[in-house]
């Protein structure tokens, strides 16, 4: 009935009453099970935690590039060596040599690389660059 009253009458202090009994209501409920209460309190802390180690590992799978295999092809017919020499492998004449065909005479190789935008230039004999501006490769 203090319910009831306190409705039709509509009085601020009844009001505070009432929400002040609801939570002590609650309060005494989980004292009768406290161990059952303190579980849930540790468990949300504990998936926010994994939700945030979470997130990163979804951020850096995107940054993984994927590996292709490039061709690189040379019409160098005199030389005895060619390689190529680029922004991916620091520019290292003696890394990445390529063969010659022998049925079309044209100096092959592979290399793989990560995508992206690469420079680079051909080595004849290990001293002779290309001239000219560096070539560019898009991956």
């Amino acid at each position: 009935m203090t319910k009831a009253t306190a409705k039709t009458t509509k009085a601020p202090a009844a009001k505070k009453a009432a929400v002040k009994a609801a939570p002590a209501k609650k309060t005494a409920t989980n004292a009768a099970a406290p161990k059952a209460t303190a579980p849930k309190a540790a468990k949300p802390a504990a998936e926010k935690k994994a939700a945030v180690k979470a997130a990163p590992a979804k951020k850096a799978a995107p940054k993984a590039s994927k590996k292709v295999a490039v061709v690189f092809e040379a019409n160098c017919p005199l030389a005895t060596t060619v390689s190529v020499a680029g922004s991916f492998n620091n520019w290292a004449v003696d890394k990445d040599m390529l063969k010659k065909d022998k049925k079309t005479g044209l100096w092959v190789g592979k290399v793989t690389l990560d995508s992206g935008v690469y420079e680079y230039k051909f080595v004849c004999d290990g001293q002779y660059w290309d001239e000219g501006d560096n070539k560019i490769k898009h991956v």
